[in-house]
């Protein structure tokens, strides 16, 4: 629920560092100059660093590691995606909350981002807790017009987005995709996807796309039993680590361009692009999965999204399972 710390919040970041008058604020938010002086004493007691300009207003000076709902309003600007938007500051996963409100007929683009959850789930049903302030946490419902049997191929597409987002921080080079939709820097763990959808008769019904990335703080402030696999973008950045809020926006802004494509023109598109992160193309692997372990050469990704590895036995197409480097005994 947006309040009218919320409120102030949206405006002051929308000015950026140009001071806006209590006068001002307290007209475009529809209350008094003592109401807005209040809201501003709230935020300041979160520490958000406003500063008071004599004969000019108030001016948002700096951020603490926290997320408000007026400031993922600002950083969206005139983006589609969002435009409807539930945020909360604490909940049990975006996924879930995305779905439930996707049956209530949340439209295409609408948009869940939580501070904190407390049961996100990865792949093969494991856990992701995003850390209060330092996580981007984030579902989206999308309803697109597509078969339903390409619907998986939207987790490829959306793991080049968010590696495309990533560039304007960290160097190119060290991103990589771990198949199918892991985002890797230097090997490390720094996002995730997950896809769930919902099926009418013999139509998509829905597409809930959530991510998870790990962008404030260090890799040495994560728990103990994932801090040798994941990492943040604040450990990689080129030069300042970005806020949540301003990285939610260029992941939304690459999805609305790559899902509109998709829509358009297919898979095909994409292929190369995604294989132009996946830097396990030419190295020995093995491929866990509930069929068995299959060790071979990476080759790379298929217009079906399945990924190819050249086996003893001849090349061979991997539906699911869990890649890693083969290890030499």
């Amino acid at each position: 629920m947006s309040t009218l710390a919320d409120g102030i919040l949206e405006t002051l970041a929308k000015a950026a560092d140009r001071p806006v008058s209590g006068e001002a604020l307290a007209r475009g938010l529809g209350v008094s100059r003592a109401a807005v002086w209040k809201g501003v004493e709230e935020l300041r007691l979160e520490g958000f660093g406003i500063e008071s300009q004599k004969g000019a207003g108030y001016r948002l000076a700096f951020w603490p590691e926290k997320l408000r709902l007026g400031e993922v309003r600002a950083s969206l600007g005139g983006l589609s995606f969002g435009k409807e938007l539930r945020f909360y500051e604490e909940t049990d996963s975006t996924n879930r909350q995305a779905a439930r409100w996707a049956e209530e007929g949340a439209p295409h683009g609408a948009l869940v981002v939580a501070e904190s959850q407390s049961a996100g789930r990865g792949r093969l049903g494991r856990e992701w807790i995003g850390k209060a302030g330092e996580s981007l946490l984030f579902s989206l419902v999308l309803r697109p017009k597509i078969d339903l049997s390409k619907a998986p191929l939207i987790t490829f597409v959306s793991a080049i987005s968010l590696a495309d987002a990533l560039c304007a921080h960290i160097d190119a080079a060290r991103i990589e995709i771990k198949w199918p939709n892991d985002l890797l820097v230097e090997g490390k763990k720094v996002a995730g996807i997950l896809l769930e959808s919902r099926i009418e008769g013999p139509a998509l019904d829905y597409v809930i796309l959530g991510a998870g990335i790990n962008v404030l703080g260090g890799g040495e402030a994560l728990p103990d039993e994932i801090r040798p696999l994941a990492a943040t973008v604040a450990d990689f950045a080129k030069e300042k680590t970005p806020r949540p809020a301003a990285l939610l926006a260029q992941c939304l802004a690459a999805l609305e361009k790559d899902l509109w494509l998709f829509g358009e023109k297919g898979f095909a598109p994409f292929v190369e692009r995604w294989n132009g992160w996946f830097r396990m193309a030419g190295r020995d692997i093995c491929v866990t999965a509930p069929e068995g372990v299959t060790r071979g050469q990476a080759l790379g990704l298929c217009e079906d999204g399945s990924l190819l590895v050249k086996t003893g036995a001849g090349e061979k197409k991997i539906v699911a399972g869990d890649v890693a480097y083969a290890t030499t005994k």
